[in-house]
């Protein structure tokens, strides 16, 4: 059995940390209730990162595995981020690493011998 490329273990990792970053961010948003309407909405709002969050670990094992639909997943969502990221706010830290690290996906994903690994 040959060993998984490092670029790709790498980007399996990246995807991971991001999934990790969105289901933090659902869980702040689950933790800030105040016992008032608003803990309603923050749950609502909440549910938006939580499934990205998901969706991002399923795509970390799609990845890792080098499953051939995880290739164009992973650049469907990241792409995603980067618009999201763009839309946010720009000194939130948690946006700005989510937007940087959509961004160094899609580009090594969108890399020739990337695309080779997931045919």
């Amino acid at each position: 059995m040959s060993a998984k490329p490092t670029g790709v273990l790498i980007l399996a990792i990246l995807q991971l940390i991001i999934a990790i970053l969105w289901l933090a961010l659902g869980a702040l948003l689950l933790m800030a209730g105040t016992g008032t309407l608003l803990d309603i909405i923050l749950m609502f709002l909440a549910v938006f990162p939580i499934v990205l969050g998901v969706i991002g670990l399923i795509l970390f094992y799609g990845l890792y595995t080098l499953k051939g639909w995880a290739w164009l997943w992973a650049l469907i969502i990241n792409i995603l981020g980067i618009l999201s990221g763009l839309m946010g706010s720009l000194t939130d830290i948690v946006n700005l690493l989510s937007l940087g690290l959509s961004v160094v996906i899609v580009l090594y994903l969108l890399m020739p011998a990337t695309r080779a690994y997931f045919k």
